[in-house]
Order: structure tokens, then C-alpha cells, then sequence
């Protein structure tokens, strides 16, 4: 993912063997969104772009150990859980869920955050 301009944030910050993991969502770098709009797609785009920003910092999936998962519907939970079990393996990384009335915008239901620890997956 490509940084955003200085002095907002960053995407990804390496702190020794950490690398923590801003919010990623299924927002397209040109406004609009990537793939379907579900809750179950938008949990696999935010999830691609975590592991995508892990991969370019050394790691791999296997390496992240904590997720927080923001979700504007939390009926639609099992779908988070669903797109979780495509990308992780057991040990499943740590989660939390916490469900909000709204995502920076309003067609975004979904954004998960994570922290990763380069080499835990070799564990």
C-alpha cells in the first residue's frame, strides 16, 4: 500500500522484530471500493493489504499475532470469521472485535488493524 502524505500516518511501522499495522480497509486508492462491497469481501481486501504491508516489512501471515476488527454491522460477524479462517491458520492470531456506527466512509463496513512480529510464524 502506498503511504499516505507525511504528516497524517503511517501504514506500517517496524519497531524491531514488531511491526505494527495501521487500519486497513476495502477503500480503492482512487476513491470507491475494491471488490463487492460485502462485509465478507471487505474483510478480505482490509486483510490482503495487512498481509501485503507484513510481506513488504520481512514477515509473512504466520506472522501476525493480533488483530482488532472494526465492524458497522455486528450481525454480519461470521463473515469477519469466515475471511479470518481463509487467511490464518491455527494458532489463529489474538482478535478483537468492536463494533462502531462508522468507518471514515460511509460505504466502508469494515476495518481491522494488526500487529505482527516478524518470525512468529516459524514459531
Amino acid at each position: 500500500m502506498p503511504e499516505p502524505p507525511p504528516g497524517l500516518f503511517s501504514n506500517a511501522l517496524v519497531v524491531g522484530s514488531t511491526v505494527y499495522l495501521s487500519g486497513q480497509h476495502a477503500g480503492a486508492p482512487g476513491g470507491g471500493l475494491l471488490g463487492d462491497g460485502s462485509v465478507l469481501d471487505q474483510t478480505r481486501q482490509a486483510l490482503r493489504k495487512l498481509v501485503a504491508l507484513v510481506e513488504a516489512a520481512g514477515g509473512s501471515a504466520a506472522d501476525i499475532v493480533k488483530l482488532t476488527v472494526y465492524l458497522a454491522d455486528m450481525d454480519r460477524k461470521a463473515e469477519v470469521s469466515a475471511a479470518r479462517r481463509e487467511f490464518f491458520r491455527d494458532p489463529l492470531p489474538c482478535s478483537t472485535l468492536v463494533g462502531v456506527n462508522a468507518l471514515a466512509a460511509p460505504d466502508l463496513l469494515v476495518e481491522v488493524d494488526a500487529v505482527a512480529v516478524l518470525g512468529a510464524g516459524a514459531a
